[in-house]
């Protein structure tokens, strides 16, 4: 006996950079609206409590409800990352990796760099923004990147001019 086709599940896992600044800029309903499934590990919950301001408690909200926290299976692979990546880009990597996750969520440059190296297919804070202003979610990328920035987050001028051109808010 055969049911319906069923499209396959979008599992989407998220690092704590992400879930604190979209977080800061009340857009955590970006992931939630992108993915029938975003989850974050134990690790970086963990660096988020370590912290407990407005985004956290924004985030411990979204974990009540829709965001699912794992367990890592494979501990030896995240001593191994834990080399050269924090507890939280470790252990994204690795859940991302156990559970065939279609897209991983992350900003840190380095651990960016580590999972293009294993497959894994990314987006950034800043790449959720684009697709949200494309999407006409969001009125203005630049106003958005402006509270990321007085938020602390860090992106290179080029990168911000690129994102704006391609978001239509500024002319070559």
């Amino acid at each position: 006996m055969t049911g319906p086709a069923h499209e396959p599940e979008r599992i989407w896992v998220v690092d704590t950079g992400p879930l604190i600044f979209l977080s800061k800029l009340d857009h955590l309903d970006l992931l939630r609206s992108a993915a029938e499934t975003v989850c974050a590990s134990q690790a970086v919950i963990d660096e988020i409590q370590a912290k407990p301001d407005e985004a956290a408690r924004a985030i411990d909200h979204a974990c009540q409800s829709w965001l699912s926290v794992r367990q890592v299976g494979n501990r030896q692979a995240v001593e191994i990352l834990l080399a050269d990546l924090g507890p939280g880009e470790a252990e994204t990597i690795v859940l991302a990796k156990e559970l065939g996750a279609d897209r991983v969520v992350m900003d840190d440059l380095d651990a960016r760099r580590f999972a293009r190296r294993v497959g894994l297919e990314l987006i950034g804070t800043l790449g959720l923004l684009l697709v949200a202003r494309l999407d006409g979610k969001i009125a203005s990328l630049h106003h958005e990147i402006e509270r990321l920035e007085a938020a602390d987050f860090r992106v290179a001028p080029e990168l911000v001019e690129r994102l704006l051109l391609e978001a239509g808010e500024v002319e070559v």
